[in-house]
């Protein structure tokens, strides 16, 4: 197995994940250096990690070489750019999701890397850390059927702090784009509408919505989805609802209940302690994909559509009006 030398771009709180993850995989990953504007970033990073390489800058970690793969945990704001520089130098890259705030952008994005022979792949971890997975696999060996409908509520009373206080797009920015990807990975196909209502709890500081009420539709089969950061009652749990049984998800599990009052529960190995493994699983995808000459299953391409789905809520919200998707797309 190939050890890859890996920088990180940005040593803000997702760092921290990341990092922890990367250092428990030694025979895979060697994290060699790391920037970011601030320099108590960087003297945490260095002396809470070992890296002793570190740079105010993007353009001083490219100049100063030794890496090949960048993983790239910066605030969504600022992203573009920095993932611009980074295909330009010729550097494979792991994203923090949300890949863009917006479906242009991150159609930019997509593009700019592909022109530039790079590979970019996105964290969109909660296919392990939630049940996703293990779900997927349920569906399609048939165990609750034909999938009918999905129910999802994600509720919780949530204080974020820091830049997402400022951002125009917050609570499914944050939460939701999960939500949305999960929802692809449960059902193989894309959607063709969404309509999405929010609104900002007085209870909750931060310029963006605190909850989203979304209706999407893959095809003949109907999605709901509640977002809360304001909720009194913390709940989450996503519903899949099948012609010969039921799914019940969170994160610690995946539940299979049938008719005849049967049920099974089957543990989720990334979840808990264990979720910083989803964030190497992730990278993992991209460095496999890097060494075969394949595509990760968590590319930008695909991410495409994750952040279309995040996008027209958005827009249905605003226009108040619901938004028609062509294979996932608004092009």
């Amino acid at each position: 197995m190939t050890v890859q030398k890996i920088a990180v771009v940005g040593c803000g709180g997702i760092s921290r994940v990341h990092l922890s993850a990367y250092t428990a995989h030694p025979e895979r990953v060697e994290v060699v250096a790391a920037c970011d504007p601030l320099p108590e970033r960087t003297a945490w990073a260095r002396e809470t990690y070992g890296i002793e390489r570190t740079y105010s800058s993007v353009a001083e970690m490219v100049d100063a070489g030794g890496w090949d793969v960048a993983v790239v945990c910066t605030p969504s704001s600022v992203r573009k750019d920095a993932l611009a520089e980074l295909a330009r130098a010729g550097k494979h890259i792991l994203v923090e999701k949300p890949l863009s705030d917006n479906v242009d952008d991150a159609r930019e994005i997509v593009e700019t890397c592909e022109k530039a022979g790079v590979i970019l792949a996105v964290n969109q971890n909660f296919r392990d850390q939630y049940s996703f997975g293990i779900a997927r696999k349920l569906i399609e060996d048939g165990r609750i059927g034909e999938v009918l409908g999905i129910d999802q509520q994600d509720l919780t009373f949530r204080q974020d702090k820091g830049w997402r206080l400022g951002m125009a797009r917050h609570a499914m920015s944050v939460m939701g784009v999960h939500w949305f990807d999960g929802f692809r990975v449960l059902l193989g196909r894309e959607a063709t509408w969404v309509s999405c209502r929010t609104f900002s709890s007085p209870a909750i500081e931060c310029a963006g919505e605190t909850d989203g009420f979304v209706q999407i539709h893959f095809g003949d089969v109907p999605v709901s989805y509640v977002q809360s950061f304001s909720s009194s009652r913390k709940h989450v749990e996503t519903i899949v609802f099948g012609d010969r049984g039921t799914l019940s998800l969170n994160y610690d599990s995946a539940t299979v209940l049938t008719p005849d009052g049967a049920s099974e529960t089957i543990p989720n190995p990334y979840a808990g302690d264990q979720r910083r493994e989803s964030m190497f699983r992730s990278l993992d995808r991209l460095l496999t994909a890097i060494e075969s000459g394949g595509e990760p299953s968590n590319s930008g391409r695909d991410n495409l559509r994750t952040v279309a789905l995040l996008d027209a809520a958005y827009r249905s919200a605003e226009q108040r009006t619901p938004i028609e998707l062509v294979e996932g797309l608004p092009w």
